[in-house]
């Protein structure tokens, strides 16, 4: 089992989860304070390689929603409609749900995608309901849909879904027409809760959670966020750091000289990012659904999901939020490429370009990057 116990081990592992979203799977600010005060209480930080053979159910839990920046600001309206209060904690709410609603037992959690909110506030949940935590997640990254997840693509049934929001909203959907109509009504009750909302859903045994997700990744966020600090401590290049641990790119380092969006129930828009040093005279255009998801080199198609593309800071290796980033900004991007079940048809599907309404051949970040 691997434990967090300082609070810096609690810092690189959500520094390591909100590199590999994308920018997206928002800010991990609340999730951090939430950690932090899971440790002074003595609880257990952790998580452990999947057993297959483990009894009982495991399912998934996350916020759904828009990361744009209205979805973290205060609303009189909320406050008003939910006079009592606000839960802190509402992911253990709607595990608590799903758990009542199935009648049978939740042993153990596994994270729906690798994002800074959503990988903080699982590790949060486990702990405080006393799960077990899977060393893994259904994505390898963070994602804008239910429909890009890796249960989606090997056909598992999701539902039901138990929803809880921060005001002790509660509702379970039993039915959809598909996983796409489902996707489509948890992101309007987001909406209706003010941009996000809790969530619990895809209770599977462990030995069909071990036929459908990708190993490792909580490791795999530890470590690259020591790998960044590190290099920082030691007075290298946190961002070739980075790029390094993954495996892969520094793609591109520049100043963000122009950045456009819109709240359409995700985060969407697009960064233009003038290139600095060995990307001079160069312009890198990314557009972003929450996550980044296509780019383009000097006007031509570049890196696209379902291979990752993640904007930090130029001298720091920090990761940065599509919610927060700011014009002039000095950025460095870096790529890594797809998890292997998405090197298929079906997987670029749900996460390439043609799936985002982009008429763009994908070409994996491996070949691009050996031309």
């Amino acid at each position: 089992m691997t434990v967090l116990t300082t609070r810096q081990d609690v810092d690189d592992c959500l520094r390591g989860a909100d590199f590999l979203s994308a920018c997206g799977g928002g800010d991990p600010v609340a999730e951090r304070a939430l950690l932090y005060e899971d440790l002074d209480r003595g609880l257990s930080l952790g998580w452990s390689p999947l057993d297959t053979a483990a009894p009982g159910l495991f399912c998934t839990a996350c916020f759904s929603g828009s990361i744009a920046p209205e979805a973290f600001e205060s609303h009189p309206e909320a406050d008003a409609l939910a006079p009592k209060g606000r839960l802190r904690r509402p992911l253990e709410v709607a595990i608590v749900e799903l758990q009542d609603y199935l009648g049978e037992e939740i042993t153990g959690i596994v994270s729906i995608e690798i994002g800074g909110s959503n990988g903080g506030a699982v590790i949060d949940a486990a702990a405080n309901l006393g799960k077990a935590l899977v060393d893994g997640d259904y994505a390898g990254r963070a994602i804008p849909e239910l429909t890009a997840t890796t249960p989606h693509l090997f056909q598992v049934p999701v539902l039901p879904w138990a929803f809880a929001d921060e005001f002790g909203n509660r509702l379970v959907m039993r039915e959809a027409a598909s996983d796409e109509f489902a996707e489509r009504l948890g992101k309007f009750l987001a909406l209706g809760s003010f941009g996000t909302i809790g969530c619990a859903l895809l209770p599977l045994t462990a030995q069909q959670v071990g036929e459908v997700y990708i190993p490792g990744t909580l490791s795999e966020c530890l470590a690259l966020g020591r790998a960044i600090r590190v290099a920082r401590e030691q007075g290298s290049d946190p961002v070739a750091a980075a790029a390094h641990a993954l495996g892969g790119w520094v793609l591109f380092r520049g100043r963000l000289a122009k950045r456009e969006w819109t709240n359409t129930g995700y985060l969407e828009g697009t960064h233009e990012i003038t290139g600095e040093g060995e990307s001079a005279g160069h312009v890198l255009t990314v557009w972003f659904k929450n996550e980044n998801h296509i780019s383009w080199l000097d006007g031509q198609p570049y890196v696209t999901s379902p291979d990752l593309i993640e904007l930090c800071d130029a001298a720091t290796g920090e990761p940065l939020s599509n919610t927060s980033l700011r014009e002039g900004t000095h950025v460095a991007v870096v790529g890594r490429r797809r998890r292997d079940p998405y090197d298929s048809p079906r997987g670029l599907a749900v996460l390439g370009p043609r799936h985002f309404g982009f008429d763009i051949e994908f070409t994996g970040i491996e070949t691009l990057m050996h031309k």
